[in-house]
């Protein structure tokens, strides 16, 4: 008995016949070489497999990446003419009997070329030609396109090429129900015999899956392949909170414990900061994706990226807003593990080092801040637990059921308006939306079991980090 796990459960159903059952009129898509006979079978799918997943390998990067640059290309020659076209400002109606004239000759319509022809040069006559500048930035516009067009056909035809010799490597199999299968090889993600395999068959096999979990991307509606597109927004989301919230946090409890004198302005500040810990996280994620994303993120779209609207930049949800909206609400737990830990310095300490003659900022410096930096390493990690775990805010702000691309980039904005997949979102989404809840529970649980590690692992570094600091302060000590 074999186990097959395929890349997807596809409906797709075609018949074999040997030859000599062939019927005139049959339609006939290609003739194959066979063997019988589950030994040869499995000898040949040892073969086979490995050079076919290759080819599987292949055309995904082929899709992903090679066909991903190409449309980067046309995208950024198409905001390189937005730019000139802002800033020369031509007339609207040549600018768009231009982009119909180029229309028309990719569909090869003569009798609107010529039509649009005379009316662009017309429009020439009546409103004035354009400005040279942008004239020639349309010309190379229309040459990126159209190479960016061509390589996309050549990719394509590589892309179907490889295809085409790695679907000739197909299993046909037999049911328990005695229906048949044709299954091709580049469709197999792992076969085993189910019940020949011994301790080390099993523990390879067990050991491929976690692999596969770990490292590749999800399938299946979610249900089957990997998480790693995951497990690298949570861990970014979670660092950049970090990298947020811990700074500002600090200054706070700093203003609030070193300069602030006592009154009811500064009682009411601590009241909000205390309530605001107890806010349910939604409204944390409504208020982002007003205020960050409609309010913020739409003036910088149109301070900096004015070239790429309508379509949105930063004014949609995004690693950016997400990491912002979290660390708002995990920003009362920084705040007020610091000021405890500053209040925890002894006041003969600051005494000691104003007699030396240091200044209040000299002081808090040199012997506040060192001397608090274990308490305040506990408020950062009180909010990396609390915000890793969260879901609800990520919903309106970043998190998506699939991402096409990790939220990193060598240009900018480097990746920080791309939504992101979370491992909670995704364990919200196996749970509650999956299509097949039974066949989604093994992915829910192990995800859950992986999170709780990944909070784990984060916690567990700032932990050994707290206690690094905190040996290095008592060995300063008399």
């Amino acid at each position: 008995m074999w186990a097959v796990e395929r890349r997807e459960n596809s409906s797709r159903f075609e018949l074999l016949l040997p030859l000599a059952e062939v019927r005139p009129g049959d339609r006939v898509f290609a003739v194959a070489e066979t063997v019988h006979g589950a030994q040869p079978t499995w000898d040949k799918y040892l073969e086979f497999h490995d050079f076919v997943a290759a080819q599987s390998e292949l055309i995904h990067h082929k899709r992903k990446h090679d066909i991903g640059e190409l449309a980067a290309r046309e995208e950024a020659a198409r905001i390189a003419l937005r730019e000139v076209e802002l800033e020369v400002e031509p007339h609207p109606a040549w600018v768009a009997t231009r982009h119909s004239l180029r229309t028309a000759r990719l569909e090869g319509d003569e009798a609107a070329v010529a039509t649009l022809e005379r009316r662009l040069a017309a429009i020439g006559r009546d409103l004035g030609e354009p400005p040279a500048e942008y004239v020639a930035a349309f010309e190379r516009f229309e040459r990126e396109s159209d190479l960016v067009r061509t390589e996309t056909s050549r990719v394509t035809r590589e892309i179907e090429d490889i295809a085409r010799g790695a679907n000739r490597h197909a299993i046909w199999f037999a049911t328990a129900a005695g229906r048949g299968k044709l299954i091709h090889l580049m469709d197999i993600v792992r076969a085993y015999p189910a019940n020949q395999l011994g301790f080390g068959g099993k523990f390879g096999v067990y050991v491929s899956r976690w692999s596969e979990f770990l490292t590749d991307e999800p399938r299946e509606s979610n249900n089957e392949g990997g998480v790693f597109p995951a497990i690298f927004g949570t861990v970014l989301m979670t660092l950049l909170m970090c990298i947020a919230v811990v700074p500002f946090g600090v200054l706070a409890a700093l203003f609030l414990r070193e300069y602030a004198k006592a009154g009811p302005l500064i009682s009411l500040i601590r009241i909000a900061v205390n309530n605001l810990a107890g806010v349910p996280s939604i409204v944390f994620g409504v208020f982002g994706l007003g205020f960050f994303c409609y309010i913020v993120g739409a003036s910088i779209d149109d301070l900096l990226f004015e070239a790429r609207l309508p379509a949105p930049t930063f004014g949609k949800s995004g690693m950016l807003w997400a990491s912002l909206t979290l660390s708002l609400m995990t920003l009362p737990v920084v705040i007020v593990a610091t000021e405890e830990a500053l209040a925890a310095v002894p006041s003969s300490v600051r005494e000691g080092s104003f007699g030396c003659g240091a200044s209040k900022w000299q002081t808090i410096r040199r012997i506040v801040l060192p001397r608090a930096m274990p308490g305040i390493m506990t408020g950062a990690i009180l909010a990396m637990a609390r915000g890793a775990g969260e879901v609800a805010p990520l919903m309106l702000v970043g998190a998506v059921k699939l991402a096409p691309e990790l939220p990193i980039a060598v240009s900018p904005p480097f990746g920080l308006d791309r939504s992101f997949m979370h491992l909670g979102f995704h364990i919200y989404d196996l749970g509650f939306q999956s299509p097949n809840a039974d066949a989604a529970k093994p992915m829910v649980y192990t995800t859950t079991l992986l999170l709780i590690a990944i909070i784990a692992s984060l916690n567990l570094a700032a932990i050994w980090l707290r206690s690094r600091l905190r040996r290095k302060f008592v060995a300063t000590q008399f």
